[in-house]
């Protein structure tokens, strides 16, 4: 148990925190898989900022995509600083 929390975790750490990260970016990119999948009264983000874009000419989608493009840039600028870290 020493050894998996002193030596094995240490070392996964950075891989598992630079997959999640790059698991939840390329997340938002699924919009035709969101299209299909999704259905009912619920929608997806990707899906629902494809509606905007289509459906109707408000400033709601530019403000979603300033928001998820910080959110994108700090969980790479997380990614880099752990990585320069270890």
């Amino acid at each position: 148990m020493r050894t998996l929390t002193g030596v094995t975790i240490p070392l996964v750490k950075g891989g598992l925190v630079a997959a999640f990260l790059f698991a939840f970016i390329t997340s938002f990119d699924e919009l035709t898989i969101a299209i299909f999948v999704s259905g009912g009264i619920k929608t997806t983000l990707p899906k629902q900022m494809w509606d905007d874009m289509i459906l109707q000419l408000n400033p709601t989608l530019a403000a979603v995509s300033v928001v998820v493009f910080v959110v994108v840039t700090a969980m790479l600028l997380i990614a880099e600083r752990f990585r320069s870290s270890s």
